[in-house]
């Protein structure tokens, strides 16, 4: 019983996922660095952030996570992002986000 306090595999898996798709919400090309955007592009990029904030609530209901398992989902989001390219702020705000969420 003790052991299943520190197993965080579905932890790290769902983080996982969240980077998958934040990766695809935000892809990191050069041609989405140029900072102006459609009011179009803007509000299909909101929708999809939408859609994984809810994913998030959903497994924060089913998954009571404790502080190890909540710790090693963060820290899985913000190193894969980083790995992927992304700029601070955008990791900052998303492991803020998610952070929040999980509570």
């Amino acid at each position: 019983m003790m052991f299943n306090w520190f197993d965080a595999k579905q932890a790290v898996a769902f983080a996982k996922l969240i980077v998958d798709e934040v990766n695809r919400i935000f892809p990191r090309d050069e041609t989405r660095d140029r900072p102006a955007r459609s009011r179009k592009e803007a509000l299909k990029e909101m929708k999809k952030l939408d859609g994984l904030v809810r994913r998030v609530q959903i497994f924060a209901q089913q998954n009571r996570l404790n502080i190890y398992k909540k710790a090693k989902l963060l820290n899985t989001v913000k190193w894969d992002l980083r790995e992927a390219g992304h700029d601070e702020q955008l990791i900052n705000e998303t492991v803020a986000l998610v952070a929040r969420i999980l509570k």
